[in-house]
């Protein structure tokens, strides 16, 4: 059974309507054969871009297949299918989005002229804590950023694709480790990948010139793949691009961490006292699995294939896929932490909401490596040691700390480990607070998302009314673009950027580390060393290994 759930963003950007207003097949589509048949996709006459929508890339992962790695598709098809609307979004909390558990399809958008050799490729993949999220998401239209690549005269293909999440994707228990089924919602992306690679010739797109791009846990997920294997290059992409999210800042729990939920789960929906809990799991209705709301996020666990150690250990023995990568994040992404105003309330607000477990000297070493000292700490914005007293006199303390743990620690992290194994780096910070807002709320996670997708708009991002921000959208689209063409987020030798206040983007250096600083304002290159103790504490293996795995 098909479900809705409410959630508050408004369901509208210019463009989108054009994709989804019917599904009604027409023969003057743009067509698309693919290894199992024929699509037949939508011309956006307001873009002058084709769009083929829901596209299943693997079988239903229902029945005997629920909470299984995906399953390749292995039938063909003779007929012509409409690919005018998106696939159901996977099953989760929380959004005004049509749910089903047959939900694994994938979207590809592309200019609609035609090029005389095939284009660069670059694939989306959405955050939200592997617990929610869509590629139906308005706020993420691919056509903004594929028109950008238009205009510039560098065209590229843009992927999206849904993948399953929560216990759907990430369900942990030791008889689904057993029969290889740990990570299934890790494995749709990795399926979805290999799609892209057998298929996207056929929309014009070049299989050898892929560039992964994701925020928050899409860029945790791309880093997980750079991570997989003990770094096995299978050649699925040649780059990423991590938007405020990579290896560190989620925690990896093992196995017994899931006990207490698995049994309530069992016991829920009467699997508790079956032989086979899977089976019986697996059997249970839709809605009744969805009625049992599991009391915990479901992570990614240590499998022994996929991930064959934790991030700290992986680190450690430099086992990752070495590709250029850009990295970076926004300047205040603490800001989910809630009021504190002394030592205790500090240390309660900021570890108990990502579990987690420092030991008492990694505490006192951390009170010490960041003082309580307004003047230094986030929002950035206020430059005059201010406190706001309803936010408590150890907000802003709470803050940096909470962005080096969550975020800004594992951007850095990144960024060196990638340029020391010999690529090229390039790193931002973004620093633009959306156009609503006070000083107070700073630049927050998610803040720089309407600004990659060109989504000008006062519901959904900057407003139009604020050419600069117009402007700053245009500049990171255009740096992106450049990327997936170049692997170089700089204009060609003699090529202007379209802001000319945007400097040259210098390759990340270890001994003089330089981040791109993106503001509505000015742009500007800043040395990456604030808060160094701090992020070098967070950062070595010890501390890591108690925060993350």
């Amino acid at each position: 059974m098909i479900r809705s759930c409410i959630f508050t963003i408004t369901y509208f950007l210019v463009g989108l309507a054009s994709f989804v207003t019917s599904a009604e097949l027409s023969t003057k589509g743009p067509k698309a054969k693919t290894l199992n048949g024929t699509y037949v996709g939508k011309y956006l006459h307001e873009w002058d871009q084709d769009a083929f929508l829901g596209m299943p890339f693997a079988q239903p992962p229902t029945g005997d297949l629920r909470f299984k790695w995906p399953q390749s598709l292995n039938e063909a098809f003779d007929d012509e299918r409409p690919a005018t609307e998106y696939g159901f979004s996977c099953m989760q909390y929380g959004q005004n989005l049509t749910l089903d558990e047959d939900c694994l399809t994938i979207n590809v958008v592309r200019p609609a002229k035609k090029h005389s050799k095939p284009l660069p490729v670059l694939v989306w993949v959405y955050g939200g804590g592997l617990y929610t999220g869509s590629s139906a998401d308005p706020r993420y239209n691919l056509s903004g950023i594929v028109k950008v690549s238009q205009d510039m005269g560098e065209p590229v293909v843009v992927v999206s694709f849904n993948y399953r999440l929560g216990m759907w994707g990430f369900l942990q228990n030791f008889n689904l480790l057993k029969e290889g089924s740990a990570n299934a919602g890790l494995h749709d992306q990795r399926l979805a990948f290999r799609w892209i690679q057998e298929n996207i010739a056929a929309f014009g797109g070049d299989p050898e010139q892929v560039v992964l791009w994701g925020e928050s846990a899409g860029a945790q997920s791309i880093a997980y793949h750079l991570f997989s294997y003990d770094g096995r290059n299978d050649n699925l992409y040649r780059g990423a691009i991590l938007e405020s999210g990579g290896i560190t800042g989620a925690q990896i729990h093992d196995l017994s961490y899931y006990n207490v939920a698995f049994e309530n789960l069992t016991r829920t929906v009467g699997c508790w006292d079956q032989k086979d809990q899977l089976a019986c799991l697996r059997k249970v209705s839709q809605d009744a699995l969805f009625d049992a709301h599991p009391s915990l996020t479901w992570n990614p666990l240590i499998d022994g294939t996929f991930l064959t150690g934790y991030p700290s250990q992986l680190i450690r023995d430099n086992k990752f896929n070495a590709l250029p990568i850009i990295t970076g994040a926004n300047t205040d992404e603490g800001f989910a932490i809630g009021a504190v105003n002394t030592d205790q309330d500090l240390f309660l607000e900021s570890f108990r909401w990502r579990n987690y477990a420092l030991s008492p000297p990694t505490i006192r070493k951390l009170m010490q490596l960041y003082p309580n000292d307004p003047c230094y700490q986030p929002p950035y914005a206020i430059t005059n040691c201010s406190i706001n007293e309803k936010k408590g006199r150890q907000w802003r303390r709470g803050v940096a700390i909470g962005a080096d743990i969550t975020m800004i620690s594992g951007r850095r992290k990144m960024a060196a480990l990638f340029t020391d194994a010999g690529q090229d780096v390039y790193s931002y910070r973004f620093d633009q607070r959306i156009y609503n807002r006070d000083e107070w709320d700073g630049v927050k996670h998610f803040d720089n998302v309407a600004f990659s997708f060109q989504n000008i708009s006062g519901e959904l991002g900057p407003s139009p009314e604020y050419d600069s921000h117009v402007e700053l959208a245009k500049t990171i689209g255009q740096t992106y673009i450049r990327f997936v063409n170049r692997l170089d987020p700089n204009p060609k030798g003699g090529e202007r950027a379209s802001n000319s206040s945007l400097p040259q983007w210098p390759k990340y250096d270890m001994e003089k580390p330089k981040n791109i600083v993106f503001n509505a304002t000015r742009n500007w290159v800043e040395d990456d060393t604030w808060r160094k103790e701090g992020i070098e504490f967070i950062n070595s293996y010890e501390v890591a290994r108690e925060l993350y795995g």
